[in-house]
C-alpha cells in the first residue's frame, strides 16, 4: 500500500500539469453542469411542470457518463502518455510490481472521475435549487441516488479496465483514447432506454445494469492485469 500511495501522488502530480487531463477533469464537469442549469431555466417558462420534471431527469443522466468520459484521458495519459514521454521506462525498472503498478494507475484515474463527479452533482442540485426552485428535489428518488453514488463508481471502474487494456497495447496516445471512448456505451444505456421508452429509470433497471457492470468489470480488470506486464510493453514499442 504503501508504494501505490507515492505511485498516485506521483500520477496525480503528473496529471496536474497536463492541459489535456485537465480539460476533462475540470472544464468538462462546468460545461455539463451549465447546460443542464440552463436547459432548466429555460423551461421555466413551460405551464406544464412535467416538462421540466423530464429535462430535470435528463441532466441526472449527464452524471452517470460523467465518471466514463473523466477517466479516459487519465488512464490513456498514465501509460501511453509516460511512454512518448519517455517518463514510463524509469517506472518499470523501480521494484514495484506489476499488479501494484496497475491498481496505482487504476485509482489514479478512478477516484479523481468518482470525487469530480460527486461535487459536481452537488453543484447542479445546488445551482437548480437557487435558480429553478426546490420542487424538482421531489423527483430525485432512490434510483438517481443509487445511480449517481453507486452505479457511476462501477461504470468509471469499467471504463479505466477497458482504458489500461488499450493503452497497454497501444503505441499512439490518440488511438488509445478513440477506441477506449467504447467504454462509454454502459453509461449511454440509461438515457437510451429512458429517450426511447420515455420513462424514468426505475430502480429495477440501475440494479441490473450494476450486476452486469459488476460481473463485467471484474472480467475486464482481471484481463487487464494479465494483459498487464511492463516486458511486453517495453517490448512492444520499442
Amino acid at each position: 500500500m504503501r508504494r501505490i500511495r507515492v505511485l498516485l501522488r506521483k500520477e496525480w502530480r503528473d496529471l496536474s500539469r497536463n492541459k489535456m487531463v485537465l480539460f476533462g477533469v475540470v472544464f468538462l464537469p462546468i460545461v455539463f453542469i451549465g447546460i443542464s442549469v440552463f436547459m432548466l431555466t429555460m423551461g421555466q417558462g413551460e405551464q406544464d411542470p412535467t416538462a421540466q420534471i423530464i429535462l430535470f431527469n435528463t441532466s441526472l443522466l449527464y452524471f452517470m457518463i460523467l465518471p466514463v468520459i473523466i477517466p479516459l484521458a487519465i488512464a490513456v495519459y498514465s501509460i501511453v502518455g509516460e511512454k512518448e514521454q519517455t517518463t514510463l521506462e524509469p517506472l518499470l525498472a523501480t521494484p514495484i510490481t506489476d499488479r501494484e503498478l496497475f491498481l496505482g494507475k487504476a485509482l489514479a484515474s478512478v477516484i479523481p472521475a468518482v470525487i469530480v463527479n460527486w461535487i459536481s452533482f452537488g453543484v447542479f442540485l445546488l445551482a437548480t435549487r437557487l435558480l429553478v426552485g426546490s420542487f424538482l428535489m421531489e423527483t430525485l428518488t432512490a434510483p438517481w441516488l443509487l445511480s449517481i453514488f453507486c452505479l457511476a463508481p462501477l461504470l468509471a471502474l469499467f471504463s479505466v479496465g477497458v482504458t489500461m487494456i488499450v493503452s497497454s497495447r497501444a503505441t499512439d496516445a490518440r488511438a488509445a483514447y478513440q477506441f477506449s471512448s467504447l467504454a462509454i456505451l454502459p453509461g449511454l444505456v440509461p438515457l437510451i432506454i429512458y429517450s426511447s421508452m420515455k420513462t424514468l429509470v426505475d430502480l429495477r433497471l440501475i440494479l441490473i445494469e450494476g450486476v452486469i457492470l459488476i460481473v463485467v468489470s471484474v472480467i475486464v480488470l482481471w484481463l487487464a492485469i494479465r494483459i498487464f506486464r511492463r516486458e511486453q510493453i517495453l517490448t512492444r514499442w520499442k
